[in-house]
């Protein structure tokens, strides 16, 4: 998938408490340097970004960094991996502090993204607000200088870095001409955190552009690549023409819409079919079809019930899709006549009002019960969808992004309602079949 993450793997990790002196010597160690930790990683960019997270995290120093030739696919063996870091310091405590550092920024921010949906073109784009002493000496700058670390196989990296270095103002600090030893490309590039961030957006369009439309030819005007048409708009080409399309993070303007790209809102507001806000689209635009599923089980049941309380669910996440596309005030789920907060009470308080305790549905318990239980499920899966939609920057109002994501926690509570309820009919029919004909009737033919 388009923007896809993918992730790096800690492959070997230890530590050497108290260094041998001739390996010391040998890797060149300060004579504060008696303790080192060493790992391996399946990324060898991801990991140099982590290594100098770690010299921010601790008074550590990377004192030993190397990519592996031809990549993880060729390592030398299971615990190898891309690439090697050691880390030094005066105590073990201290390299432990920069090791743990440097896991975490692995796991949280170091990431290459697929820019196909095979997942077989992987690039770099990588912003860092403020570099640590490691990238810092291998730049030339100040630590806390903010930097573009950018990746890419070789014809994505050297688009990419033309494009970046065009359209901010950034200064290209190193660049690995390829063949590198993993047979990748890029650069380091520097400016302030507004340029480097701008540098590696245009960098991701290009590389992302070059996935879609590998063997465009410039200058033809109905095949021209994206940093062409840029460039030319930088030049002041037309300056009273205003293109059809723009992307988003961008500005780019264009005549045609890339492939890869589909509307936030409008023509004017182009953004990767990954964005998160159409990622959080597709997600609620799934749960209406579960619940439409959940209605037709009902019916076939001769729960008619259920499936109007449905119809209040379908019209809250209606309601939300034209709110969050429109910025209109986000609605607030209303089931069955119960509001949100009340919805909330009767979930946490099921033996009470319907008397029926916990619910661990199973197949058992027939197709609306289990429909239903599919539709609270993925209702929880869209609240976390649009927790990381919403939960930075975007374009909802801090209100509005409260208000949904309290809505969804409360329409969970509704369709676990709906749940009980639907196993409370369940059960009342099955006792009532299980008891046979009323005596009243027992004599009638």
């Amino acid at each position: 998938m388009i923007l896809e993450p993918i992730k790096p793997r800690v492959l070997g990790l230890r530590m050497i408490p108290d260094v041998a002196p001739d390996l010391a010597r040998d890797l060149g160690l300060q004579p504060h340097h008696r303790s080192l930790g060493l790992i391996t990683c399946t990324s060898d960019d991801a990991l140099y970004a982590a290594l100098d997270e770690a010299t921010k995290a601790a008074e550590v120093d990377v004192v030993y960094a190397k990519s592996f030739y031809a990549g993880s696919a060729h390592a030398s063996g299971p615990l190898s991996g891309e690439v090697i870091g050691i880390l030094a310091a005066t105590d073990p405590e201290i390299v432990s502090s920069g090791l743990q550092a440097c896991l975490r920024y692995l796991d949280a921010k170091a990431w290459f993204y697929s820019a196909d949906e095979a997942g077989r073109l992987a690039f770099f784009p990588h912003v860092i607000p403020s570099v640590g002493r490691y990238l810092a000496a291998v730049a030339g700058v100040e630590p806390g200088t903010p930097m573009a670390y950018l990746i890419a196989p070789p014809i994505e990296a050297t688009m990419g870095l033309d494009a970046a270095l065009k359209v901010a103002d950034v200064q290209m600090k190193a660049f690995y001409a390829p063949p590198s030893e993993t047979n990748y490309a890029g650069g380091l590039l520097t400016g302030t955190l507004e340029a480097v961030q701008a540098a590696a957006r245009a960098f991701q369009e290009t590389v992302l552009d070059l996935a879609i439309r590998p063997k465009a030819i410039t200058p033809a005007p109905d095949v021209e690549c994206l940093t062409e048409r840029f460039g030319r708009a930088r030049a002041g080409k037309g300056t009273d023409h205003k293109a059809k399309y723009r992307i988003l993070d961008s500005g780019l303007e264009l005549e045609s819409k890339p492939d890869g790209y589909t509307h936030l809102f409008d023509n004017r507001s182009l953004v990767p079919k990954g964005h998160p806000a159409i990622r959080f689209r597709g997600s609620l635009d799934l749960l209406q079809a579960y619940v439409l599923e959940a209605q037709v089980a009902a019916l076939a049941e001769g729960f008619g019930d259920v499936s109007k309380d449905l119809d209040d669910v379908l019209k809250y996440l209606r309601e939300v899709m034209g709110a969050e596309v429109l910025g209109r005030p986000m609605p607030e789920p209303v089931v069955a006549g119960f509001t949100a907060e009340e919805l909330h009470k009767l979930s946490h308080n099921t033996m009470k009002f319907m008397s029926v305790g916990w619910v661990l549905p199973d197949a058992s318990m027939g197709p609306t019960v289990v429909k239903l239980n599919l539709v609270r499920a993925f209702c929880r899966q869209v609240e976390i969808v649009a927790a990381d939609a919403f939960g930075g920057e975007s374009h909802l109002t801090s209100d509005n992004r409260d208000r949904l994501l309290h809505g969804f926690n409360r329409l969970s509570n509704a369709i676990y309602v709906l749940v009980c309820r639907t196993v409370g009919k369940v059960s009342a029919a099955r006792q009532a079949a299980a008891s046979g004909p009323s005596p009243s009737r027992a004599g009638e033919p």
